[in-house]
């Protein structure tokens, strides 16, 4: 049997002359630098279920069918990181910005830096530059809408195979070392149903965005949220909004992979924070549901959960004191 020489652990002389060498190229692994931070979500369930947010240095794919919140979602984290007074880039390839909608969801469309480029190079060109920049966060809306020059330029009769997918495989490994300068890059995609005996949910732009992503959540609509209104004295029942699954389909920066959480989107309002912070406070105990009556705190009574709206509308201390409660 050969001898093999024991290999003898790097000295610290050893370790400082190569970081000093080769300075542009080598860090320690416990480089300050090479930490990255969160951006949350400021929903319970789904900062919990991610670990506290998306990850900034990092790149996220929003993934689900159409009409399903992606975008809404988004908005949500770009709010976040204006209350922190970062800087938001949004860029819309589907040309469907609107900032009335910008504003019901919380942001300060005055200060979000908006483009809506014509080819996928000026998509990834710029957000190249933003990165450089240092802006906080960068959101492409979405990779369905990214079209290369090759394809923009010539007659609607062409069409080669994958043009898209070959795009975006050439394309994202080129912006990923710009990613250490501190950028969150959030990337929507819809989700397409394959052709053939089994339909399975496909992303336009092929599997090369899920291999380059760190992060993977998608949205799905589990089911309606019916209310009865009033029409013209009579009570109808109308669907005012949809539970959203959220589920985590690739991490590698942490979280609950392959869970989820649910949480109530409302079509007039976006999701819906208060029922958010109730559902939570039942699943942990804090309000106690029996049929159609909820028990807040051992001393208020609701009936339904109108009335537990109701009473956190008319008590917003006390509402205050249930997202505490529920937080910690």
């Amino acid at each position: 049997m050969p001898k093999f020489k024991k290999i003898e652990k790097p000295s610290e002389t050893t370790v400082d002359s190569l970081i000093k060498e080769y300075s542009d190229f080598l860090v320690i692994g416990s480089d300050p630098s090479l930490q990255f931070g969160r951006i949350s979500f400021g929903i319970p369930a789904l900062d919990n279920l991610t670990g506290g947010g998306i990850p900034k240095k990092r790149i996220t794919i929003l993934m689900g069918s159409t009409n399903v919140g992606k975008s809404y979602l988004a908005s949500q984290i770009a709010r976040n990181v204006q209350k922190n007074n970062g800087l938001v880039a949004w860029l819309d390839t589907e040309i469907s910005w609107d900032s009335n909608w910008m504003e019901k969801c919380g942001l300060d469309t005055s200060k979000v830096l908006l483009s809506q480029p014509i080819t996928g190079e000026d998509s990834f060109d710029l957000i190249r530059n933003l990165m450089k920049e240092g802006v906080d966060l960068i959101v492409l809306d979405s990779m369905a809408g990214l079209v290369p020059s090759a394809i923009q330029d010539e007659d609607f009769s062409y069409n080669p195979m994958a043009w898209q997918a070959r795009f975006i495989n050439q394309s994202l490994p080129r912006i990923m070392p710009f990613l250490k300068y501190g950028s969150a890059l959030v990337l929507i995609n819809q989700t397409r149903a394959s052709m053939g005996p089994v339909s399975m949910p496909n992303m336009p732009g092929g599997q090369g965005q899920t291999f380059f992503s760190h992060f993977i959540i998608e949205l799905r609509r589990s089911g309606w949220i019916e209310d009865s209104i009033n029409v013209e004295g009579k009570k109808v029942i109308k669907k005012v909004g949809f539970d959203i699954d959220i589920i985590i389909r690739k991490s590698k920066i942490g979280g609950q992979s392959y869970d989820k959480c649910t949480v109530p989107f409302k079509l007039e309002g976006g999701i819906d924070l208060m029922e958010t912070f109730v559902r939570e406070a039942i699943a942990k105990g804090l309000i106690h549901q029996a049929g159609p009556w909820f028990n807040i705190f051992d001393t208020q009574k609701c009936l339904g959960m109108n009335g537990v709206r109701e009473y956190f509308t008319t008590n917003p201390d006390q509402f205050e004191v249930l997202k505490q409660r529920v937080i910690q």
